[in-house]
């Protein structure tokens, strides 16, 4: 309460109007660098996404490279396992141990170890693919796309003199249906 009485001063802000109609707006934007979100993407998964302020993406990026991750992982763990089933067999010289035979164990083993390089080549494309989304999101930060985008697809008549003329056509009064798309931006 004793300090409500003290008065307060605010830093002084000097405000020139250049013209009646111009305002000059300091956007955050401006010193948006994709360098930047692509570095900080590469140092720290997601980290890009953050520069950019889009933070819905944070799921996806660490969703993905988890998921990805652990099935490396867990692939890895079974190779493991069957790995030691079969170098156990091959040692001992049998072609069945716990109702499995030496053939099944050898093609776990191969498929395994199949996916868990699958999935780490998977993983690391997935963590170059958020570095190249953060690096064109910081790209196009600053593009505006307008209201007035407009796809139109409309029912057409084609008539004969509408096609190639060295094209032989076989009856010059036959015409033919057709789509017309426009695109209006």
């Amino acid at each position: 309460m004793a300090f409500v009485c003290l008065p307060v001063s605010a830093q002084e802000q000097n405000f020139e109007v250049v013209e009646a109609d111009t305002i000059v707006i300091d956007s955050i934007w401006k010193d948006h660098s994709p360098r930047k979100a692509a570095m900080y993407s590469a140092v720290l998964p997601g980290l890009g996404q953050i520069y950019n302020k889009k933070y819905w993406k944070l799921p996806l990026v660490y969703g993905g490279l988890g998921g990805f991750g652990y099935a490396a992982y867990w692939n890895s763990q079974q190779y493991k396992y069957y790995f030691d089933i079969y170098k156990f067999m091959t040692e001992n010289d049998l072609t069945e141990h716990e109702g499995v035979t030496l053939q099944e164990v050898e093609w776990y083993k191969n498929s395994h170890l199949r996916y868990k390089n699958l999935m780490i080549i998977v993983t690391i494309g997935f963590y170059v693919i958020q570095i190249v989304d953060a690096n064109v999101d910081a790209h196009l930060i600053d593009y505006d796309i307008s209201d007035d985008i407009s796809l139109t697809v409309d029912p057409v008549m084609l008539t004969p003199s509408f096609f190639n003329a060295s094209a032989p056509l076989p009856d010059p009064r036959i015409s033919s249906f057709g789509l017309r798309c426009c695109l209006n931006f």
